[in-house]
């Protein structure tokens, strides 16, 4: 279900959006314009269609006519060898335009039948064995067929030009056929049938009555020549006439076939004239809908043109804003703000630090979003400066108590020195000596505090250390120092200038070892050579331990300068120790001191780097070295004798590995030698003094 909602439109990229939305409407435009062209070329395809089923009418009729001609010839008792040979000319013409031709099979049919009958009455015609009265019946249904099939022809399109026209050709198809008739009544008349009279005017009659309409029609049809019909006319009226005297059969006889043979190529060329209008119509019909056809086909190709221009452009008048919003906004997020407010950190002024605007400069919802996410980064500047200001604010607030607080203990120091050297009762001293530690513990809380300030000490040249005494000066500022074992510390000097950090650095890591370990254990320093030349020096305790997620999240703060944040009172210690290891390329770590839950314990490894240490120096001459008065020896207790155990086994301490004290490390009342007052901040405590 998740992974088909992922595939929904409201999680589709904008461009595929844009792409549906545009795409739709013009393809349901295209197909529309695509069904409409093909509409238009199929109406062209049956227009077409129609003028070659219409072009062959004037062939059909001179076939009707030939055949039709050639059994009034029999019935007459005239040649048929003229008639017959144009209709099988004709005939052959027709069955070359059905082979070549794409006709409807029905009228393909129909005419196929029509030159089977008419080739049948060619032939009973020719051989002259067929009767006048037999010959009058199948010409008679000779002509329905042809009729039938030029109305099926005339019948395939539903234009009134071409209907009209159509109409137009049956009737002169229709009123040709009256002469059939009027040759047969003349025929019974010249045999002396009874009522043949009667059958010639009512032929004359038909006719004339068909004249009429096709005069009308003619006269109303623009392209047709109504005097034709007028002639038709005429030569009616000649053949009413001629029959009118009978007394010279054989003037009355060549007059009456001249007439009839002029009337029927009359008819003949208006048959093919109507035939040629309407094709003609047909064709032109059909040359419309193509140049329609042509024309759509351009303009839908014109609009589907514009359709996909006009939506690459509005697409991309929305993509390119929405790329250039989401770039800006990265870059901003990602670049420009992190620096711009690292400035403001390091003390610029807001008014001097500036987020370039995001490029887009519209006036609708795109430009409406650029504008508010400048006012986003306009307000995180604005927020953050106030931040910085109110970080400066309490950061000289800490520095102005740092310092005060040094001032104090400073002048405690002092006022304890002046007592030191004036006591002699051992008591007295000795406490005395509890208070100059609780001042010194004192005066490092201080320095924390100008530590977390982002202030260094106003310090003088610090000449380079032993590391030895280094470690001792650490020592003397923590309480129960009674219980670190510092071992054999290698024979290096440890840089002046970062002296006094490290001092700090590692008098709160061992001030945390001690606080997170058993009374009764012991903190122990342990040093290896790194590849590099280097030097790691670790403090392993048997505390309580760290958990794991835990452990990650303070090795993270203390491999990264950061803010102090929220844990900062509870952990001011690690806090400090990552400022101070930052100042000087210094790596710290923690990890577990063994792998027992039951016996954990911490281990804080300190990396120093090459360039913090020089060679050997533990018998050089200090020229800042002060000489201060021995203090008195510790009290005999239980605490007189230092323990040394290997941090790495987790070995408990045994009588056969106790070792006591270096004695200048514990009755030395003043610094180390090479060491100036007030530079490491340390004070040699007697063991057995409390705080």
């Amino acid at each position: 279900m998740r992974q088909f909602r992922q595939h929904t439109p409201e999680n589709w990229r904008l461009w595929r959006r844009m792409t549906v939305v545009v795409a739709l409407p013009i393809v349901a435009a295209t197909l529309y314009g695509s069904l409409r062209v093909y509409d238009l070329y199929q109406e062209n395809d049956a227009y077409s269609a129609a003028a070659e089923n219409v072009s062959i009418l004037p062939t059909l009729a001179d076939y009707a006519t030939s055949v039709t001609g050639a059994a009034a010839a029999t019935i007459l008792s005239l040649p048929v060898d003229n008639g017959a040979q144009v209709a099988r000319e004709s005939a052959a013409t027709l069955r070359d335009h059905i082979d070549g031709k794409d006709l409807d099979p029905q009228i393909a049919a129909m005419i196929n039948r029509m030159l089977a009958e008419g080739e049948s009455l060619l032939d009973s015609a020719s051989s002259g064995t067929l009767a006048p009265t037999v010959a009058s019946e199948r010409a008679e249904g000779f002509v329905s067929r042809a009729q039938a099939a030029y109305r099926a022809i005339t019948t395939t399109t539903d234009d009134p030009t071409v209907q009209r026209e159509s109409a137009t050709l049956l009737d002169l198809w229709a009123t040709q056929w009256s002469l059939l008739d009027q040759v047969l009544a003349y025929s019974a008349m010249s045999a002396g049938t009874d009522g043949a009279l009667l059958m010639w005017n009512n032929a004359l009659g038909v006719e004339n009555a068909r004249l009429a309409v096709l005069r009308d029609t003619f006269t109303e049809n623009d392209a047709a020549d109504a005097s034709e019909v007028d002639g038709l006319i005429a030569q009616l009226e000649n053949r009413r006439s001629i029959t009118a005297n009978l007394d010279n059969d054989a003037g009355n006889v060549g007059a009456l076939r001249g007439s009839i043979f002029e009337s029927l190529m009359v008819y003949q060329e208006e048959v093919a004239g109507s035939a040629t209008r309407a094709v003609a119509v047909l064709d032109d019909l059909a040359a419309e809908v193509r140049s329609e056809a042509f024309k759509n086909a351009i303009g839908v190709a014109i609009i589907l043109l514009l359709a996909l221009g006009l939506a690459i452009v509005i697409a991309t008048s929305l993509v390119r804003p929405l790329r250039r919003l989401r770039d800006d906004t990265l870059r901003t997020a990602e670049q420009d703000l992190p620096a711009a407010l690292a400035a403001i950190k390091d003390g610029a002024e807001i008014e001097s630090v500036t987020l370039d605007p995001v490029r887009v400069h519209t006036r609708e919802e795109i430009g409406e979003v650029a504008r508010a996410v400048d006012s986003m980064n306009e307000g995180a500047l604005r927020l953050a400066g106030e931040q910085a200001q109110l970080r400066r604010q309490v950061n000289e607030m800490l520095e102005t108590l740092a310092r005060r607080n040094k001032t104090l203990v400073e002048q405690q120091l002092a006022l304890i020195d002046s007592l030191e050297h004036e006591e002699r009762d051992p008591t007295r001293l000795q406490n005395l000596f509890a208070l100059d530690h609780l001042a010194a513990r004192m005066r490092r809380t201080g320095d924390s505090l100008l530590v977390l300030a982002g202030t260094r000490q106003r310090l003088g040249r610090v000449p380079d250390t032993p590391l030895v005494d280094v470690l001792r000066a650490a020592v003397s500022q923590v309480e129960n120092y009674q219980r670190v074992n510092i071992g054999n510390a290698p024979d290096r000097n440890l840089v002046g200038s970062a002296v006094t950090d490290v001092v700090h650095m590692i008098a709160e890591l061992l001030d945390n070892a001690l606080r997170a370990s058993p009374p009764e254990s012991s903190v122990a320093f342990a040093f290896s050579r790194a590849v590099d030349g280097g030097l790691l020096l670790e403090i392993a305790d048997r505390g309580i331990g760290i958990p794991a997620d835990e452990l990650a999240e303070i090795n993270m703060r203390l491999g990264s300068d950061s803010e102090a944040g929220s844990g900062a009172a509870r952990r001011m210690g690690l806090f400090v120790v990552a400022r101070l290891a930052d100042r000087h390329g210094i790596t710290v770590r923690l990890r577990p001191t063994f792998d027992s839950t039951t016996n954990a314990g911490i281990t804080a490894s300190i990396y120093l780097p090459t360039s913090l240490l020089k060679g050997t120096g533990r018998n050089s001459d200090d020229p800042y070295r002060i000489d201060r008065p021995r203090r008195l020896p510790d009290p005999p207790s239980e605490h007189t004798e230092q323990y040394h155990s290997d941090p790495a086994s987790g070995s408990q301490p045994t009588a056969g590995n106790r070792q006591p004290a270096p004695a200048h490390a514990l009755a030395t009342p003043g610094t180390s030698p090479g060491i100036r007052r007030g530079q490491l901040h340390e004070r040699w405590v007697p063991r057995g003094a409390g705080q």
